[in-house]
């Protein structure tokens, strides 16, 4: 099983190892999709392989030091407003968007985490939120 989450570390806890005890503490492997640390608090978005009982440990151990969010949101692109420009590919952290062998931009929608890069990015709004 996999889960996607954001993770708002709190400032006291920033220079704690609390990825790493969490992987300790509960046997779930923590996947770091995108980090960005400040003095003041630490966002991540991570993904948790594990059993769904690990998993259910991890974020309760997660949550003792921060925030978690599940993603739920999926990003999805308007085939319609798409010109293939290309906009989007270097905003994507996870280069799940990219350009194939005729030049047309390929979205792997399914392993979106839901950054909102690409959707910023997007000069023609081609790039929506679904719920």
């Amino acid at each position: 099983m996999r889960k996607r989450v954001y993770y708002w570390t709190h400032s006291e806890h920033i220079n704690k190892p609390v990825i790493s005890e969490t992987i300790l503490k509960t046997g779930v492997n923590i996947n770091i999709l995108k980090a960005k640390v400040e003095p003041q608090e630490a966002f991540l978005i991570l993904e948790l392989i594990g059993d769904e009982e690990k998993i259910k440990k991890a974020l309760s151990y997660l949550s003792k030091f921060g925030d978690v969010e599940e993603i739920k949101k999926v990003i999805k692109r308007d085939y319609e407003k798409c010109v293939h420009c290309g906009c989007c590919i270097t905003q994507c952290p996870l280069n799940i968007i990219y350009m194939d062998d005729e030049y047309n931009v390929v979205f792997k929608e399914e392993e979106c985490v839901g950054c909102k890069n690409c959707l910023k990015a997007c000069p023609f709004k081609a790039i929506e939120i679904i719920d």
